[in-house]
């Protein structure tokens, strides 16, 4: 071949990648009409991918839709929306697909789960068999549920909260939230008999928080670059520590041995208590595998597996952020805790610690009457708005052209997300929107309230909602009903508050130490 033929199909792939990577997305694109979060957004996801890595994304997203409207574009083929009947309702309530995204960071085992299916077909036979025991009215009326709160908050956490406040000692309420979460939980997933005890337990505590926790430095690579990782390895690179990966798979194997010790629970035939029911996992090992199976060798044993692994791990460590912030906010405002405490003393009966006497359950007020309390939800529901526990993007992929934002013909193929930390902030829905104001809630007309509760995005919404989230409820109700009713707190010490910037959010210091003063 002739070089001049060479140079000029060279210069027609050169000026091809022109046309399909700068002039058509920049220009000629219907994404090329939505304003541009950074001038290179249009060809180029360096600016997006370096806020994500500088920790700096919802923070800059939330500028960027108060300077530039409803619909604001990341990168050239991302666009953040935040609004509702051409955002929120479109893309959550229409069932748009998710991405590889949640694979990549929630998917354990190397085996997909609930939270991490794409298609929504899928995602809904698998949902069938796990939904019936999330339902309000089954989480309310569990008597499973009634024994993990008597047996971990009234028998393990009020005793411990005793002990502090008589010996004028702090606590440190972040992991004693985790702890405190994932043991009422992990009982009523598994049942009495295979639950956990971080409260009491230092050494399980840290085997588990610490090897859960501790990739969380390194989600990055995890959720953007999990290919890198791969060929990186290969050659002796970890982008993850192997300690880390190491540390990780024990929490994997701590899981998978519960799951385990459950299946041959219900093979056994055995008679179970109401205490001892594996509430969450008998319905899903029923829709997904065989009960009677070999210990081990039960089908679909990872997969299943990792439903419960993104299930408990779930409760903890959203739930636990959410009331780590709740005391927060409480601790500083002793005028809300007395509001709470005369409401909580209209309970009965009465949500009372009495030193050195066991709880049963007849001694617990009912979980109707905890849920009904109109202060104890309004400053819940305002914490989860100020403080989302998942305030980053939910990526879903266009599925067919569409208005979005006010913006017409988004093409398939089209990754879309909404943030809770730019909802919950719109000043014309929640106005002082920075401000932690329960009486927000509880002083609104009926016309504001719907407004706010369209808005609220604390657990997602659609059919891809937050499976847990009336297990949510009730476990962070109890938590605050048993503790307010006993004692009052102050702040200690604290490491910085702030929330880490990322899809998941906690306190960037982690620590927050409060004393507990007991209340006759």
């Amino acid at each position: 071949m002739e070089p001049h033929l060479y140079y000029g199909i060279a210069l027609v792939i050169f000026i091809s990648g022109i046309y399909k990577f700068l002039v058509y997305p920049a220009f000629l694109s219907p994404l090329a009409k939505i304003p541009n979060a950074h001038w290179s957004c249009s060809f180029s996801s360096v600016w997006i991918l370096w806020m994500k890595w500088t920790k700096q994304e919802n923070r800059q997203v939330y500028k960027h839709h108060m300077e530039k409207g409803p619909a604001v574009r990341l990168g050239p083929s991302l666009v953040s929306i935040n609004c509702y009947d051409d955002g929120l309702k479109r893309i959550y309530l229409g069932g748009f697909p998710k991405p590889e995204f949640y694979f990549n960071g929630f998917a354990v085992y190397g085996t997909p789960n609930l939270f991490t299916i794409k298609d929504n077909i899928t995602h809904a036979a698998h949902k069938k068999a796990l939904s019936s025991c999330f339902s309000k009215s089954s989480v309310m009326s569990s008597q499973t549920a009634r024994a993990a709160t008597r047996d971990v908050l009234f028998n393990r956490v009020l005793p411990l909260i005793y002990k502090a406040s008589t010996e004028n000692k702090a606590i440190e309420v972040i992991e004693l939230s985790y702890s405190c979460l994932l043991d009422t939980f992990v009982q009523w997933q598994f049942g009495r008999s295979l639950g956990s005890n971080l409260v009491e337990d230092e050494k399980e505590r840290r085997m588990y928080l610490d090897g859960f926790l501790g990739i969380s430095e390194y989600t990055f690579w995890q959720y953007h670059f999990p290919s890198l990782i791969s060929v990186l390895q290969k050659v002796g690179i970890h982008l993850i520590p192997k300690s880390v990966l190491r540390a990780f798979e024990l929490v994997e194997n701590w899981n998978l041995e519960k799951c385990d010790q459950a299946q041959q629970l219900l093979a056994s035939g055995q008679q179970l208590s109401s205490d001892d029911q594996p509430v969450a996992f008998e319905p899903a090992l029923k829709g997904m595998s065989e009960i009677d199976a070999k210990p081990k060798a039960y089908p679909q044993r990872l997969p299943l597996a990792s439903d419960m692994f993104s299930l408990n791990s779930g409760a903890f460590e959203t739930s636990g952020n959410t009331s780590t912030y709740l005391f927060w906010e409480l601790s500083r405002r002793p005028e809300w805790q007395t509001k709470l405490r005369e409401e909580l003393l209209g309970l009965n009966p009465p949500l009372k610690h009495t030193p050195g006497k066991p709880v049963e359950i007849d001694d617990i007020t009912s979980p109707q009457d905890i849920d009904k309390l109109p202060i104890l939800h309004a400053i819940l529901m305002e914490t989860l708005r100020l403080w989302p526990s998942v305030p980053g993007g939910q990526p879903r992929i266009v599925p067919r052209p569409c208005t979005l934002g006010g913006y017409h013909n988004i093409p398939p193929g089209t990754t879309v997300q909404s943030y809770a930390s730019v909802l919950h902030r719109m000043p014309d829905v929640f106005p002082s929107p920075f401000e932690w104001k329960p009486e927000r809630w509880l002083d609104a007309s009926q016309e504001e309230l719907a407004v706010m509760r369209k808005w609220f995005w604390g657990f997602g919404s659609g059919g891809r909602m937050c499976l847990g989230l009336h297990f949510a409820y009730y476990s962070m109700k109890f938590l605050f009903a048993g503790i307010y009713s006993n004692f009052t707190t102050t702040v200690h010490d604290n490491g910085d508050m702030e929330p880490s910037d990322g899809y998941l959010a906690g306190p960037i210091g982690h620590r927050l130490e409060l004393k507990f003063h007991l209340v006759e």
